[in-house]
């Protein structure tokens, strides 16, 4: 997998999926992944790579595993422009989505980009992805070219997730449509929280609420099981309803690409997008694409780090992987990261609403941020995430 490509980005073919050594996935309770592996789950970039950039501390020389996702945490951690990154994901489609990313963030410019990706109005997308397609994978390729219709409608906002998403915009907007657009136009945090002293109606805490049951998600928004490890005693509905209002109690509600999905399903203010998708930020992020090599690979985390040499890597952007995972299997994950961190390697793990505990084995192999990972979950523009963050302490160390 690893090859030495002097100063250039590599892309490299997307591996077979794998299941880890020692595999638990015929547990109970193991998710289906097969049965996800053909779609886009997730497009846009959900969390805010700010949390990951704080905790990683990359740079010239680092080497960085992640969870590919929508591909946008990928090229967020360009910004710091560490040596290579390493991006996995067990589902082929996230990481053809990856691909369409940077071949389009290496060929056009800014505006040109923020339109091929639908968030400006466009009419030539397909023309542009013609254009892209040599610089594809045969795999990636083939796949959009038999979904054209997620590129020509803006293959940003076309995950499950995204499409679910336009669904609760819309009912919100036909509760309280004014209430929302004026909550998005404050600058104020102290005159936007005295606003918020009349959101928590009945009417409206019994939308938000209906809207974020376990049920409700499990149905429409096609997701293999995120919230699968929260206790079943917390309300799913109440916890993501309290989390939103502490965080517009305390930051900007346009501040957080997230709540624009939610609220509006596209992004109405520009300023806070993604990091790539920021004009100064590209532009850096694009320069870091000719000297930071990609290497994507398609298999579960821990198959992929299991094909790799010992101290490997500087840092481990996890995302809320091990929220879908069997104990056994989270295990599993835990030694491959263990066995292939560098000495002081940093890790970045996110849980959705709450973090599980690492397993008994690592708890003393990992010397934990605990004061940064309160203030991520406290200022994270996702709001709903609680993190694990520290440095490995390698067992041969």
């Amino acid at each position: 997998m690893q090859r030495d490509l002097a100063n250039q980005s590599a892309i490299l073919p997307s591996l077979p999926a794998r299941s880890p050594k020692h595999s638990t996935e015929a547990e109970a309770g193991a998710i289906p992944w097969k049965k996800f592996s053909g779609r886009i789950s997730y497009s846009s970039c959900n969390e805010d790579s700010r949390s990951e950039l704080k905790a990683l501390r990359l740079g010239a020389g680092k080497r960085v595993f992640c969870i590919t996702a929508g591909g946008g945490r990928v090229l967020n951690l360009l910004y710091d422009r560490p040596q290579e990154i390493v991006a996995v994901d067990v589902n082929p489609t996230q990481n053809y989505l990856l691909e369409l990313k940077i071949a389009a963030m290496r060929a056009l410019n800014h505006e040109r980009y923020l339109a091929f990706l639908g968030v400006r109005p466009a009419r030539d997308r397909l023309k542009v992805y013609q254009n892209l397609r040599p610089d594809l994978s045969s795999a990636a390729g083939a796949f959009f070219d038999a979904h054209p219709q997620v590129v020509r409608r803006g293959a940003l906002f076309q995950g499950s997730l995204e499409r679910f998403l336009v669904h609760v915009a819309r009912v919100t907007h036909v509760v309280r449509p004014i209430w929302i657009n004026r909550l998005f136009k404050f600058d104020d945090i102290a005159k936007q929280r005295h606003f918020l002293e009349g959101w928590n109606t009945r009417a409206w805490r019994f939308v938000g609420e209906t809207l974020c049951r376990r049920s409700f998600l499990e149905m429409f928004s096609r997701d293999p099981g995120f919230w699968r490890f929260v206790p079943p005693e917390v309300p799913l509905h109440k916890r993501i309803f309290d989390l939103m209002h502490r965080y517009l109690c305390n930051h900007l509600a346009r501040d957080s690409h997230l709540l624009q999905l939610v609220f509006f399903a596209r992004y109405v203010y520009e300023p806070a997008m993604p990091i790539y998708l920021l004009p100064g930020s590209f532009e850096r992020i694009r320069e870091a694409l000719k000297t930071t090599q990609i290497t994507i690979v398609t298999a579960p985390a821990a198959a992929a780090l299991a094909d790799l040499a010992d101290g490997s890597f500087d840092g481990y952007s996890i995302a809320d992987v091990s929220s879908y995972l069997s104990e056994a299997d989270f295990g599993t994950l835990m030694d491959e990261i263990m066995r292939t961190a560098r000495a002081d390697a940093r890790l970045c793990s996110r849980g959705i609403f709450a973090h599980r505990p690492l397993p008994p084995d690592h708890v003393h192999h990992v010397r934990r941020d605990h004061n940064l990972e309160r203030r991520l979950s406290f200022d994270d523009l996702a709001m709903v995430h609680e993190f694990l963050v520290g440095t490995l302490q390698t067992r041969s160390g």
